[in-house]
């Protein structure tokens, strides 16, 4: 597959519906011939997008079904919503949001920040046991905010960056 660029994109935003309506069916085509009209489903969140894809799909292919993750966390409208379609078939998490944020923490953009907010927190609680503080009030004002200052005592405690982006 060749790389898309943004002039890619906007001529195909320039598209006229029909044209997109067209190129759409024939990429939902591609999708049931490789997999069959068994192996396929739509994401059905209820929303606009999941709910015109989901209309184009069923005009050619009207027996494949729709998936719809109830997280707890929709409208009461969207899942009435939901109920109206046939042949949705509806998940349900084994835990609710609050507990997976609870036991795994709030999700990141991505995997980089991710990794810069680990070495934050180990860096910190480092730093924490390094310097205890007498009443919750105290706090080191000059040191802390020194990047120089912390780096190198991050260095001096083998906590730099490794060339993966792993800790040690």
């Amino acid at each position: 597959m060749s790389e898309r660029t943004l002039q890619d994109l906007q001529m195909k935003q320039a598209l006229p519906l029909n044209v997109k309506i067209l190129l759409t069916k024939d990429r939902i085509r591609q999708w049931v011939n490789e997999f069959g009209e068994d192996g396929v489903y739509v994401s059905f969140s209820g929303g606009k997008d999941s709910t015109v894809l989901l209309h184009l799909v069923r005009e050619d292919y009207p027996g494949i079904p729709a998936v719809f993750c109830d997280t707890g966390l929709e409208y009461p409208e969207i899942r009435e919503f939901v109920k109206t379609f046939d042949n949705v078939t509806w998940l349900k998490p084994k835990m609710n949001f609050k507990a997976v944020i609870e036991k795994y923490g709030y999700p990141f953009i991505s995997k980089e920040v991710s990794e810069r907010v680990a070495y934050a927190q180990k860096f910190l609680t480092w730093y924490k046991e390094q310097n205890s503080l007498d009443r919750p009030t105290d706090r080191p004002t000059e040191s802390i905010w020194d990047y120089g200052h912390l780096r190198s005592r991050a260095r001096e405690q083998g906590m730099e960056r490794g060339e993966e982006g792993d800790y040690p």
